[in-house]
């Protein structure tokens, strides 16, 4: 008879997600995810498999958070442009967030890239691909709207803006201050107003 599993699995995955955050995959031990999600060694491979399959599933979960919040915050935005600055601004509150292990998981894996395997690797290029797409699109409905002229590049400011979010987070991990990401996003914001 198969025993019951006398645990949250999406707490133990919330617990093991941001472990990985905070240290990374490779500094994360097994013994970090025992004291961190409250399971014995023997449980978390009966559960999840090991640590890699462990690492797949935190890394999916918070991707998927990542790529929704990005939808909602750009769909709620009343113009292209609020969009734009309402994303960039998250990029900096996410990080300075006190509730949060700072910086984010997919820049992490994305530098520690020779510990991963390809699933890994395209998870976390996933969520690139997502945010220039996601931001091109909101370009291109703030030409329709006459909020940038016509011809105005919409793919090539997207990818602009996608790299710009994650050398903030970069910026925020080797420790730069609130204020200079701070800055970055006003230039950023000058460069749509072709200031």
């Amino acid at each position: 008879m198969a025993r019951t599993r006398n645990f949250d699995e999406n707490q133990i995955l919330e617990a093991a997600l941001h472990l990985f955050w905070e240290k990374g995959y490779a500094a994360t031990s097994l013994h970090d995810l025992e004291k961190g999600t409250g399971l014995n060694r023997a449980s978390i491979y009966n559960a999840f498999g090991n640590k890699r399959s462990l690492f797949k599933r935190c890394l999916a979960l918070y991707v998927g958070q990542v790529k929704a919040m990005l939808d909602s915050i750009t769909g709620a935005a009343a113009s292209s442009r609020e969009a734009v600055k309402n994303w960039l601004l998250f990029v900096i509150d996410f990080h300075f967030n006190p509730e949060t292990p700072g910086g984010c998981l997919v820049i992490l894996s994305a530098l520690e890239r020779y510990q991963h395997d390809q699933e890994t690797k395209e998870m976390v290029a996933s969520l690139f691909r997502h945010e220039r797409k996601v931001v091109q699109r909101v370009l291109e409905e703030g030409v329709q709207r006459g909020e940038f002229p016509a011809g105005f590049d919409c793919a090539g400011v997207a990818g602009a803006i996608t790299a710009t979010t994650s050398g903030m987070v970069v910026m925020a991990m080797a420790d730069a201050p609130v204020s200079a990401l701070q800055e970055v996003f006003r230039a950023v914001m000058r460069l749509l107003d072709g200031k």
